[in-house]
């Protein structure tokens, strides 16, 4: 058996007890595997869900840029027709051409209005108005419409228009109308419609 030698020289036996060893534990690290591998799920799980967040913002940005491009196409289609082109001076040339004609023609339509009125307005004999005026330059005919306070005066307006230097006079229609007595009242007059031809 093992012996311990003592100060002084004497030798003495060592029990088994004294040649135990020990060992401390607390000097080892411990990790907790399940504990490691709750978290590791846990950040697993939470990278998962933060990448179907950024997919489906992602999604919906390529549909919204999609729907954009889409209605951007359609309105340059529709405005490919109606951009105006550009004229060559020869086309710019003819519409100026074309503008002054159609300001003369206007003014010459006008100039016959004004005549027409003045020269209606001598032949227009007392009890009588004119409503409305619609004229025909295809037949260069003129259709009048007007009330007469009594027979007297539309065959006064009859006469008057075959004596002046129209081609034909036709009393197209002729019928009864209430207007007003110029006292608050109501009383009856005759409308009728005169068809003139060779105005224009």
């Amino acid at each position: 058996p093992p012996v311990l030698v003592l100060k002084g020289g004497c030798p003495r036996p060592l029990k088994a007890s004294q040649m135990k060893l020990s060992i401390n534990l607390a000097s080892r690290r411990y990790l907790d595997q399940r504990a490691l591998k709750i978290i590791l799920s846990g950040v697993i799980v939470l990278l998962l869900f933060v990448l179907a967040i950024q997919g489906n913002a992602y999604l919906n940005d390529r549909q919204l840029a999609r729907q954009h491009q889409a209605h951007l196409e359609s309105l340059q289609e529709q405005l490919r027709g109606k951009l105006p082109k550009r004229l060559t001076p020869e086309e710019l040339t003819e519409h100026r051409q074309a503008y002054k004609r159609a300001e003369a023609l206007l003014q010459r339509d006008a100039f016959r209005w004004t005549a027409l009125f003045d020269r209606m307005e001598s032949l227009l004999p007392d009890g009588v108005s004119l409503r409305s005026f619609n004229p025909d330059y295809g037949k260069k005919s003129l259709l009048m419409n007007g009330v007469a306070r009594e027979l007297k005066n539309l065959q006064d307006l009859l006469d008057n228009l075959q004596a002046d230097r129209f081609n034909q006079v036709y009393l197209k229609k002729q019928g009864e109308v209430k207007v007003d007595d110029g006292r608050g009242g109501k009383r009856t007059a005759l409308s009728f419609s005169i068809s003139l031809e060779g105005v224009f």
